[in-house]
C-alpha cells in the first residue's frame, strides 16, 4: 500500500502505538479511517469501529485496498454492539474518543477489558487544545482502565509547537506493564 496522506497527529499516534507485524488492532472510533490506514501498514489486521455510517463509508473508501486485502474490517456500530470476532486483540487504540475518558461511558472499558490480549496494551489518544487538560484526562483514563485491572505504563506527548498539541496515555496488565515493549 502506498504512503497515508494524513496529518502529523495521526502518524504521531501511529508511532505511539506502533504495532507489529501480525498483531490485532482494534480502533475505536476510526472516523474517516486515517489512522487505521496507518496501522494496516504495519500490523496484522486492524478492526476500525465508528458509530457513524458516513464514516465508516468514507473510511471503506480511504482503505479499499487494505478491505480486499484482509488487513483491515470495518463495522458501523457502538463499540458495545460490534461484532468483534472470538480472538483477543494485541492493541486497542483510540483517538479523540471521549468515552475512553468519560465516567458516564465506563461500560466502553467493560468491552476494552473483555477483547484485549492478556499481555495487549490500550493507546487512549487525544488532543491537547487547552493547556491543563492533559492531565484530567490522563487521569480519568487512569480511574476508569485502573478499574479493570489496567495501569498507565507511560504518556507520550506531541508538543503544541508542532501544531495541535497531542497526548497519549499507554496501558497494561500490571505483569505487562512491569516488562518494557521492546524496540
Amino acid at each position: 500500500m502506498g504512503a497515508v496522506a494524513a496529518s502529523a497527529r495521526q502518524s504521531w499516534a501511529a508511532d505511539v502505538v506502533a504495532p507489529q507485524p501480525g498483531e490485532r488492532v482494534l480502533e475505536v472510533g476510526c472516523g474517516h479511517g486515517v489512522l487505521a490506514a496507518l496501522l494496516a501498514e504495519r500490523a496484522g489486521e486492524v478492526l476500525a469501529v465508528d458509530r457513524s455510517p458516513t464514516m465508516v463509508a468514507a473510511a471503506g473508501r480511504r482503505n479499499r485496498a487494505a478491505v480486499e486485502a484482509g488487513r483491515v474490517r470495518l463495522q458501523a456500530a457502538a463499540l458495545a454492539d460490534a461484532d468483534l470476532g472470538s480472538g483477543p486483540f494485541d492493541v486497542v487504540v483510540g483517538f479523540d474518543v471521549r468515552a475512553l475518558w468519560d465516567p458516564a461511558q465506563e461500560m466502553t472499558w467493560d468491552v476494552v477489558d473483555r477483547v484485549l490480549a492478556p499481555d495487549g496494551r490500550v493507546i487512549v489518544a487525544f488532543s491537547v487544545m487547552t493547556p491543563g487538560t492533559e492531565d484530567d484526562v490522563v487521569a480519568a483514563v487512569s480511574r476508569l482502565a485502573g478499574a479493570r485491572g489496567l495501569v498507565a505504563a507511560g504518556v507520550h506527548r506531541r508538543a503544541v509547537g508542532e501544531g495541535i498539541g497531542s497526548a497519549a496515555v499507554e496501558l497494561r496488565r500490571p505483569a505487562a506493564a512491569a516488562t518494557p515493549p521492546s524496540g
